[in-house]
C-alpha cells in the first residue's frame, strides 16, 4: 500500500447511496410532502460521529445527469440539517453561502473573501470568521469548472505529528494566541492559537493565513519573526503532497469534514467565458454554470455526542 492509499484509508472516505435511496430523492423533490427522506443519510451521521473525519458522499449515479442545479440547491440544507445545526456565515444572516468566483481579478489579498475568488493554495479551515467553535465543513458540488478547482484535503492529525516530532518550537509557537479577523461576518477581530486541543488531546487547527495576517495589520501588531517561522512551517507541511489527499469533485458530490482537524484547499480554477451565477442561470440568463459549490458550516446538536 503506497503512502497516497495509506492517507486515503486514515482519513478520506467516499460512499455513494443507492438507486433506491436516489428514487426516494426523486420522489420527494417532485411531489409537495415535506417529509424529507432523512433516513438515507442517517448512516453518514455515525460515520462521522466515529473516526472518519472525511466523506465524499456521491448523490448521482455517475453521468451527472440524475439531479438538476436547482434539485441539488434546495437539497443541501436538508442534508445539512440531518448532521446538526447550520450556522450563519455572513453579516446578512445567510446559512447557505455559494462558492463561486465573483470577479477573476478578486482576491483576498485585496479584501475579498476566499469563497469569492478563483484563487487556489491558502489551505485552511473554514472556523477563522468566528470565535466559537463548530464542527463540520459540508461542501456540496453543484457545477464543476471548466478547467481546475481541485480540492485539496489535509490530514491534520498527522501534520500536528510532524510538528510535535520534528518542529516543536514551531508548534510552540501556534499554540500561542494570533489576531483574527471576523472578515463577512463582522467588523471585530479576536485572539485565539492556530492549534488547540479537544477533551481527549486531539488537535484542532484554526488556519488561514490571508485573513491573520491583515488583522495583525488592522490590530497594528505585526507579525514577529517566531510568528513567521511557526507559520511557514505549517503553510510547509499543510502543502507537502505526503499529507494530502486530492479529488475533482464531481456534481452532486457532497464533502463533508471535520473542519478543525481536516484542512482544505482548492487549485486554481477558470469558468467558461459565459459562464454565469447560479442565480442569474436559474432566471435564464445564461446556459453555462460557474463553478458552484454550496457550503453549510454545522455544530452538532447537543444530542449528537
Amino acid at each position: 500500500m503506497n503512502t497516497e492509499e495509506q492517507l486515503k484509508t486514515s482519513f478520506f472516505h467516499k460512499v455513494s447511496i443507492s438507486d433506491g435511496a436516489r428514487g426516494q430523492l426523486r420522489e420527494f423533490l417532485n411531489s409537495q410532502t415535506e417529509n424529507f427522506p432523512r433516513g438515507i443519510f442517517e448512516p453518514f451521521v455515525q460515520m462521522i460521529k466515529e473516526d472518519f473525519r472525511t466523506i465524499v458522499i456521491e448523490l448521482d449515479n455517475g453521468d451527472g445527469k440524475y439531479f438538476s442545479f436547482s434539485e441539488i440547491h434546495r437539497l443541501n440544507p436538508l442534508i445539512g440539517e440531518i448532521f446538526g445545526e447550520l450556522l450563519v456565515q455572513n453579516d446578512q444572516g445567510h446559512k447557505v453561502i455559494s462558492v463561486y468566483d465573483r470577479d477573476r481579478l478578486g482576491s483576498m489579498f485585496q479584501g475579498a473573501r476566499y469563497h469569492q475568488t478563483r484563487e487556489g493554495g491558502s489551505i485552511h479551515t473554514d472556523n477563522v470568521n468566528v470565535p466559537e467553535p463548530w464542527d463540520y465543513l459540508y461542501m456540496s458540488c453543484v457545477s464543476p469548472a471548466l478547467a481546475g478547482g481541485e480540492n485539496i484535503l489535509v490530514d491534520g492529525l498527522r501534520v500536528h505529528q510532524e510538528l510535535k516530532a520534528s518542529y516543536p518550537n514551531a508548534l510552540k509557537e501556534l499554540e500561542l494566541p494570533f489576531v483574527w479577523e471576523m472578515r463577512g461576518v463582522a467588523d471585530e477581530l479576536y485572539r485565539a492559537p492556530i492549534i488547540t486541543y479537544n477533551e481527549e488531546g486531539e488537535p484542532l487547527f484554526r488556519h488561514l493565513r490571508p485573513y491573520m495576517e491583515s488583522a495583525h495589520q488592522k490590530a497594528g501588531e505585526p507579525l514577529k519573526d517566531e510568528q513567521l517561522y511557526a507559520i511557514d512551517v505549517l503553510d510547509a507541511l499543510t502543502n507537502s503532497s505526503e499529507f494530502q489527499v486530492r479529488y475533482r469533485m464531481k456534481k452532486a458530490d457532497i464533502l463533508l469534514t471535520k473542519d478543525a482537524q481536516v484542512l482544505h484547499g482548492r487549485t486554481c480554477f477558470s469558468d467558461a467565458i459565459e459562464a454565469v451565477s447560479l442565480e442569474d442561470y436559474e432566471k435564464g440568463k445564461g446556459k453555462t454554470l460557474k463553478r458552484t459549490m454550496e457550503r453549510l458550516w454545522v455544530r452538532k446538536g447537543a444530542n449528537d455526542d
